[in-house]
């Protein structure tokens, strides 16, 4: 009878030290899958911070060259408008920017690239005149806003108001 409760306890001692061996081992899978899991929204925060900085520089470009006649108006207003739209914008920031979205969705059956150049020469002509009327309706306002652009460049002023 003794030495069945020394075997008992022997084999409860050996499952209590198996058992806190493999409790020991699930700790440190899950503290390495916590440690991974952050380490993937660390890189995950700095790759969303790297595009919104690219897309930031990229507006705050493209107000510079439209200001300085470097782009035209209309082609400004459809690159901004599509990098505007990847970004969650705050109630202010769209309704400042309102004429920009105003000008891209005048302007979106506009053929654009290849399309562009296969298309007959009094075709071209006629959507650079609708364009050429869209710019002249809306120049003062177009360029108050990439003023205010300039003045309160993407990531400094008005990129704050960015989400």
């Amino acid at each position: 009878m003794f030495w069945l409760f020394v075997a008992l306890g022997t084999v409860v001692f050996v499952l209590a030290v198996v058992a806190a061996v493999l409790w020991v081992k699930v700790w440190r899978l899950q503290k390495q899958q916590k440690l991974q899991h952050a380490q993937r929204e660390i890189e995950k925060a700095q790759a969303e911070q790297k595009r919104n900085d690219y897309i930031h520089e990229s507006l705050n470009v493209i107000a510079r060259a439209v200001l300085d006649g470097q782009c035209p108006i209309t082609e400004g207003c459809i690159r901004m408008a599509v990098l505007l739209g990847n970004m969650s914008l705050d109630c202010d920031t769209k309704h400042r920017f309102s004429i920009v979205f105003e000008i891209y969705n005048a302007t979106r059956h506009i053929p654009t690239h290849d399309q562009w150049k296969a298309l007959p020469r009094k075709d071209q002509r006629k959507f650079e005149q609708e364009m050429r009327v869209l710019e002249k309706q809306h120049k003062a306002t177009i360029e108050e806003v990439m003023a205010f652009v300039r003045d309160n460049p993407f990531g400094n002023g008005v990129g704050s108001s960015l989400h």
